[in-house]
Formats: C-alpha cells, structure tokens, sequence
C-alpha cells in the first residue's frame, strides 16, 4: 500500500497503542524494507487520538473506494 499512495503518514488506533513502543519500530523498519525507498523513507507512524474507536471506519472507506473503484478514478485524474 505504501508504493500505491505514497502516505506522508501511517495512523494506527485501538489497543495496539498500548504496544508502540515495540510495534512502531517495527512496522517502520518492515515499511522501510519492503517499500520503494523514495516512499518508505519519510513515513511516520503515529498513533490515533481516538483511542476507543481506532481506525475501523476509515480503513473501510478505503477498502470500499478500493473495490467500487473511485479511489483508482481519483489517484488517476490527480
């Protein structure tokens, strides 16, 4: 997904927070390995600010832009 969109930033909510210390470093160092370097360089991993709800709804959104199509139609017109 990293070399798909390119994201400034990676946002992960619910009870994993309670593991950044161990889990951020990992994901980043798996984003950094396995990501096209130009993109997987600059990514901070941050925690959400909603931590009762996470990241469920958007992730959703995204996953259904994905599957009905919009997401390709707007990364294509710019």
């Amino acid at each position: 997904m990293v070399n798909l969109f390119n994201p400034e930033k990676i946002v992960i909510g619910s009870p994993l927070n309670r593991a950044r210390d161990i889990l951020f470093p990992a994901i980043a160092d798996c984003v950094r390995r396995q990501s096209l370097p130009v993109y997987g360089q600059h990514i901070a991993i941050e925690p959400t600010r909603f931590y009762n709800q996470g990241t469920m709804p958007g992730a959703a959104l995204v996953k259904d832009a994905l599957y009905n199509g919009t997401l390709l139609v707007k990364l294509l017109q710019g």
